[in-house]
């Protein structure tokens, strides 16, 4: 019995593929073009084409085609499952740890295919795309925003495809999702400046377009309502560019705004700020202007890189750690249970420990 057709045209186009003659990173022709070289319909091609996807040796992209990857069958390890991770970034403070206790958890069972962002929306709907591409059986995501939704995360919901969100509770969408409770962290973290005697505190945050930023900024506000203590907007400084992925604002223009924003808030003590390096411009702002925390200021933030045992000179801002080990166990754990079950939809808000430093003075 003679072979299908599209079968003959898989084993000729694996054939040139194989032995160079269509190198690694070339574009097939089309299937309109291969249609007319064979004298076959588009379907028979896209058959053949199939194929070779399947055994990883094109990926297909939009209006690019048909692109070789792989020189060889890829190896199909058995029973092992192929997740996807996209990222907006990771730091030393907060993401690394994630990113370590998701590729480490059940590492015999599961790959990853790690993508970064670096908190473009577009890029992010392309790295989605791609991986979806490469067959993927499920996604972990670190959105660039909470407010835009990427077009491809929308269509991967309709179709209740596998997903788990990191850091972002998406409350409008249904989709799973794993975070901290940031707003109880941000009242507690607040109460904490009160108890230190602090009556005007300022915040300082960024513009990002994140839930997360939203939560601590409400927990923040929140702390004040139940405490009976005025706000005004003047205590505010939201527009800390620097530390947002992709920006184009340099650290010396935040750190004037910084100074700015003390200089017009003289009867501040201490200061609220959303996230790191925030905490670090402050420093360097309050520095600039021949002042010292905590002495003069007290500064508070989330997250911290983890201390160097023998950095005897370390200094350490009172902050709310996360439990990254947390989220990155829980992100697999509700990735696999959605495979498992589609129709689960979980949003996971986790714990977290307020750590002292050397940024508040000792209570009296």
């Amino acid at each position: 019995m003679s072979k299908p057709l599209y079968q003959t045209i898989y084993e000729e186009l694996k054939h040139q593929i194989e032995s160079g003659l269509v190198a690694v990173n070339d574009t097939l022709p089309t299937e309109k073009d291969l249609s007319a070289t064979y004298s076959v319909s588009t379907i028979t091609v896209k058959k053949a084409l199939d194929l070779l996807k399947e055994d990883g040796y094109i990926v297909r992209k939009p209006r690019k085609g048909s692109v070789v990857v792989m020189n060889k069958k890829a190896e199909i390890v058995p029973n092992k499952q192929i997740f996807g991770l996209v990222i907006t970034n990771f730091t030393d403070f907060f993401g690394s740890q994630i990113l370590r206790t998701i590729l480490e958890t059940n590492a015999g069972d599961i790959n990853f295919i790690v993508k970064i962002s670096y908190g473009d929306p577009n890029k992010e709907n392309h790295l989605i795309q791609e991986l979806i591409e490469m067959g993927i059986q499920g996604l972990i995501l670190l959105p660039t925003s909470s407010e835009y939704t990427s077009p491809k995360i929308l269509e991967l919901i309709s179709k209740n495809f596998p997903i788990v969100v990191l850091d972002r509770m998406m409350a409008n969408l249904p989709i799973c999702s794993v975070q901290t409770d940031s707003f109880i962290a941000a009242k507690e973290l607040t109460n904490y400046l009160f108890t230190r005697k602090h009556e005007k505190i300022g915040l300082i945050t960024s513009d990002s377009s994140v839930s997360t930023i939203d939560e601590r900024v409400n927990g923040f506000l929140s702390a004040h309502v139940d405490a009976n203590r005025a706000v005004s907007q003047t205590q505010i400084l939201s527009r800390i560019d620097s530390v947002v992925p992709s920006s184009s604002r340099s650290i010396d223009e935040d750190v004037a705004l910084i100074v700015e924003f003390l200089q017009n808030n003289p009867e501040m003590t201490a200061l609220f700020t959303t996230e790191y390096n925030i905490a670090l411009l402050a420093k360097s702002a309050i520095e600039t202007l021949g002042k010292q925390v905590p002495q003069d200021y007290s500064v508070v933030c989330f997250d911290h890189p983890t201390v160097n045992i023998f950095d005897l000179n370390a200094f350490i801002f009172t902050h709310i750690e996360q439990d990254q080990t947390a989220i990155g166990k829980h992100a697999i754990e509700l990735l696999q249970t959605k495979i498992a079950h589609p129709d689960t939809i979980e949003k996971i808000n986790l714990g977290y420990r307020l750590i002292e430093g050397d940024s508040v003075l000792p209570k009296l």
